[in-house]
């Protein structure tokens, strides 16, 4: 296992970018790449438009929206033949976390699996944004999410309430302006109907 922790510093000069639609973090290690978009909101409730993709050799990659594993809903995605699968997750202790169905996620047609990589595009509309005991501030300037991955086979890859192996290829943090990941409403719409 590899626990990776990144600095704004690190971040600045290796994996965090800003394109034209949403930012971009990277883990090199794991060539594991995690988007994100927000509405141009002041708080929660918001739906988050999140890509995440990974080579196929990651079984399944997640998205901590409190920062850590414990206590806030953990977005996960894994292939399932030549779809992909997105679920969330709950956990309370350092051990697999059970299916968290306090939710609504919509995968994208932009979402895709060919040989080398899979990459799973989707919204979700509620339960990611605020959850029992907190609640992503979408004005904060240095807003710390977390990730993880596996390359451990999904044992029911069709079922989203399945259980998932330990994350033994990367686990980590890293930070977000939430000024940058706002989007305005034709820039949300578009995103959201084009795919990503």
């Amino acid at each position: 296992m590899k626990l990776t922790h990144l600095t704004s510093l690190t971040l600045a000069t290796q994996a965090l970018a800003q394109d034209l639609t949403m930012s971009t973090f990277t883990d090199a290690s794991a060539n594991l790449t995690i988007k994100l978009a927000i509405p141009e909101v002041t708080a929660a409730p918001f739906p988050l438009l999140m890509s995440i993709a990974a080579p196929v050799g990651i079984s399944w990659a997640g998205f901590a929206t409190g920062g850590c594993m414990l206590r806030s809903p953990l977005v996960v995605a894994w292939v399932n033949g030549s779809g992909v699968v997105v679920t969330t997750r709950w956990a309370t202790q350092f051990h697999a976390p059970t299916p968290y169905l306090n939710t609504t996620i919509s995968l994208l047609p932009s979402s895709r699996v060919n040989s080398t990589h899979w990459k799973a595009d989707f919204i979700c509309s509620s339960g990611c944004s605020d959850w029992y005991g907190g609640a992503i501030d979408a004005n904060h300037n240095n807003a710390t999410f977390g990730y993880a991955a596996s390359s451990r086979p999904v044992a029911q890859p069709g079922n989203v309430t399945g259980p998932i192996g330990f994350h033994n290829v990367v686990i980590g943090h890293f930070d977000v302006d939430m000024g940058r990941v706002k989007r305005g409403a034709a820039a949300w719409d578009s995103l959201v109907k084009g795919g990503l």
